[in-house]
């Protein structure tokens, strides 16, 4: 009797164990990848082994790598106009965000002068001001920073 019990709960492992490994690929029209481990209409199993701490991975010969995948032999880089182009569109980025800080910093600051005037605003209110102040004034140094950093490659 029990015997059988066994058996039949080691298949019954295993086949959960085998479909656990099962995951699907499947690309859309647009070129998206996703993977499942539930079926879909136009995705493809992929083989999923369990790695092993003792080997290293051994490439499987049923699916060769383009040469297209390959990792490159150096970094590529830009030309300087190129460079330029992406230097100045940063430095714009960072000028706007700047100046919305700088325009939300004065709010704040006035903001925090109101409530100071007001006789029921609460301890609690005005430290928020107060933060709200100093995280502006944080945001303007880091922005001011990147700004100084902005044509140099970083």
């Amino acid at each position: 009797m029990l015997r059988p019990l066994l058996a039949s709960l080691l298949l019954c492992s295993a086949a959960t164990v085998a479909s656990a490994a099962t995951i699907y690929k499947h690309v859309d029209k647009d070129g998206h990848v996703t993977f499942t481990n539930v079926p879909m209409r136009g995705a493809r199993a992929v083989l999923v082994t369990p790695a092993s701490d003792d080997a290293p991975p051994t490439p499987r010969a049923s699916s060769p790598r383009p040469a297209s995948a390959a990792a490159p032999a150096h970094i590529p880089s830009v030309d300087s106009g190129t460079q330029r182009q992406r230097d100045a569109g940063r430095r714009r980025i960072l000028q706007t965000e700047l100046d919305n800080e700088q325009r939300a910093l004065g709010e704040a600051r006035q903001s925090l002068q109101d409530a100071g005037k007001k006789a029921g605003a609460t301890p609690a209110q005005l430290q928020r001001l107060r933060d709200a102040v100093t995280d502006r004034e944080r945001n303007i140094a880091a922005l001011k920073q990147e700004l100084g950093n902005a044509g140099d490659g970083n």
